[in-house]
């Protein structure tokens, strides 16, 4: 591990943006009702850009949110994503949980608690703006953190790039843009595609974004995102020991026969009105989202039709007091969902007779209020949050039983938080305390083999943090340690037939260390580092005569090392080398079976500079190079195979082309 972490301090990494790889300190953010420097925030923020996330074009945000301390981004496939931040990998066995989730302004994460993260081109995100920890006095449901993601409408020039590399992989798109009368507009088009290293692994995507703003009055803008998203990729699914040692590339016995797979057509419109006068100012989107979902998996096959509406409004009231800024916040938000989902026997990769069909409703409300004071160096704030849920499932088919139907509504939850901050002139030190909640999404409530899961328990969690982050002359750095105790801990694993399940897992004890650091002695040289400590623990949970208590949290590593570094020159060559470590993860409540440690290498090199109008940027690059084994993406607690493994590839190369004028 060492001579590793030697090697990539020592590396220089070359990059012809201007902007740094990481937004430290000094970086603006907006996450709390805030448009403040980050180090002026009582709460654990980071922040990426653009070229940030198209800095090793995997055509995904995984390179780089898995640079921020904190976070594991996972891909068990193609276009099969999870997130963990502070270890929330524990309840999703797919998709991503326990995370709230904004693009635009517009709530991406569904009434019932899940996210499409890959409805998503990287295309399609210039900035990221991550709260670790509970934020549900702000943004409602979730324990782990909140995720905003947001298009730039105005800045830019008109592009066009290519991407190609190991294992089929391409990508190409095109941004162009302009303005009309008192607006502009933006239109952006991406297609990726690949075989995917493993057998039955293939994925093709394509995205269409069009965006809009326009001045509607003096005190008034309008702003309109459209996307559409059209996506398929097949699901290898997970190997045991012996097939992961044995060859890494085949895919689960049965996969290819029954065309294990996930198919969709997504539609996304939302409009944001954006308004002020004096001290007051008022932000107000509505949405509406539409999509058909097409899922063979190994024994059934499920085909749902979503049509989904809902909105957020916050108004802001800013007052002198005391000889400082007193800054009031209360907003609300509604959510609306009504899905007609049919299951199916898979008969070799087609539909076969009708296990039974569910129309699902699901509701949430959110209200939220909140006060910031700025007295001079200090900073406070406090707020809070009434949360409620609700779902109700008609079963009109039932080929196993009479068709009934179940109403599951989730009690009102109140969530605190509060924080103080105190500026020293550069840097920063805080505290704070949440109370974070995060009920039963709908894919836990409503599980994939037609049971409906009314005994699971919301997670409820208190977060106590403290932390410093500033800079002084080319240092910037941030650290937070924080406690998260959660109890009705959510927990998956998987039945005879491999079926995801959830149950509550007792309470939880969740200590951690996360900090990163960015150091740039002179224009042409920069090092970024991270590191994360994650102490998780089960503190009660018996479960089938098994007690685990003491156990460490399934799908979380203990320590977590990033590293990189960055050389410019004057006449436009860069490369970039990132080094990623992670501690063996534990895949069993038993912790009798752990992922390997790995060390991932990437690195990028290229030329960027003017030819007459036109800015070009060639490249080429790896990832891996070092050709670890590694399973990036492991299914946790499978009670039949022992399927853990979801094997990612080993080294692979790349190259693009990035033309804009």
């Amino acid at each position: 591990m060492y001579r590793t972490l030697l090697f990539c301090l020592l590396t220089a990494s070359l990059s012809a943006q201007t902007d740094t790889l990481y937004n430290l300190p000094g970086a603006t953010v907006t996450g709390f009702r805030d448009e403040a420097p980050s180090y002026r925030v009582g709460a654990s923020v980071s922040t990426l850009g653009t070229r940030d996330l198209e800095l090793i074009p995997t055509g995904d945000l995984l390179p780089a949110m898995n640079r921020l301390p904190g976070v594991r981004f996972e891909q068990r496939a193609p276009g099969s994503y999870r997130i963990s931040v502070r270890g929330s990998t524990l309840r999703s066995p797919f998709g991503v949980r326990n995370i709230k989730i904004y693009w635009n302004g517009i709530p991406f994460t569904e009434p019932g608690g899940d996210t499409n993260l890959n409805f998503l081109d990287v295309t399609n995100v210039d900035r990221v703006e991550l709260i670790r920890g509970p934020a549900g006095s702000v943004y409602g449901a979730g324990t782990a953190g909140t995720l905003l993601l947001s298009t730039d409408t105005l800045a830019g020039v008109g592009e066009g790039y290519a991407e190609g590399g190991s294992y089929g992989f391409f990508r190409a798109g095109t941004q162009v843009q302009g303005r009309a009368g008192n607006g502009s507009y933006q239109v952006r088009l991406a297609h990726q595609q690949t075989d995917g290293y493993r057998e039955h692994s293939a994925l093709r995507r394509q995205t269409a974004q069009v965006s809009t703003r326009w001045k509607a009055g003096h005190e008034r803008t309008l702003s309109l995102h459209a996307l559409y998203s059209r996506l398929g990729y097949d699901l290898p699914g997970g190997l045991n020991a012996e097939q992961y040692a044995t060859d890494r590339r085949q895919a689960r016995p049965g996969s290819v026969a029954t065309n294990a797979s996930i198919n969709y057509d997504n539609l996304l419109l939302g409009i944001t009105q954006d308004w002020a006068r004096g001290r007051w100012s008022n932000q107000t989107t509505v949405y509406g989202t539409g999509f058909y979902f097409d899922h063979p998996f190994n024994f059934d096959y499920k085909r749902e039709a979503n049509l989904g509406t809902g909105g957020r409004t916050a108004f802001d009231y800013t007052v002198p007091l005391a000889g400082s800024v007193l800054k009031v916040s209360v907003g609300a938000e509604a959510q609306l969902q009504y899905r007609m989902a049919n299951n199916f026997g898979n008969a070799d990769g087609a539909p076969g007779e009708l296990n039974f069909s569910d129309e699902i409703t699901s509701r949430q409300q959110l209200l939220f209020g909140q006060a910031t004071w700025d007295l001079g160096a200090w900073r406070f704030a406090a707020g809070a949050s009434l949360s409620g849920l609700s779902y109700y499932v008609d079963r009109t088919y039932d080929a196993a039983a009479a068709p009934a139907t179940t109403r599951s509504n989730i009690a009102t939850v109140l969530a605190p938080r509060a924080s103080i901050l105190r500026d020293f002139g550069g840097y920063s030190v805080y505290a704070s305390v949440s109370s974070g909640f995060s009920p039963p999404t709908l894919d836990e409530f409503r599980t994939n083999e037609g049971s409906l899961n009314t005994g699971l328990a919301p997670e409820r969690g208190v977060n106590y943090e403290v932390g410093t982050k500033g800079s002084r002359g080319a240092l910037s750095y941030e650290l937070a340690l924080f406690y998260l105790r959660l109890n009705n801990a959510i927990s998956t694993y998987s039945d005879a037939r491999g079926t995801q399940l959830f149950r509550n897992a007792g309470s939880t004890d969740q200590r951690g260390a996360e900090l990163a650091v960015t150091y740039q002695p002179a224009s042409w040289l920069e090092v970024y580092g991270s590191y994360t400590w994650h102490d998780f623990a089960y503190d009660r949970y018996d479960r089938d005569g098994e007690d685990y208590s003491g156990n460490r949290l399934p799908g979380t590593a203990p320590h977590v090392v990033n590293l990189e570094a960055t050389l410019r020159s004057g006449a436009g060559w860069y490369a970039t080398v990132t080094e990623n470590y992670t501690d063996a993860i534990p895949l069993n409540d038993p912790n009798t079976v752990y992922g390997e440690a790995y060390h991932l290498v990437r690195a990028r090199a290229g030329w960027r500079g003017a030819w007459g109008r036109t800015t070009v940027d060639l490249f080429v690059g790896g990832s891996n190079l070092l050709d670890e084994t590694m399973s990036f993406g492991n299914d946790l607690n499978p009670q039949f195979g022992g399927r853990y493994y979801q094997p990612a590839p080993g080294r692979t190369g790349f190259f693009g082309v990035r033309v804009g004028g």
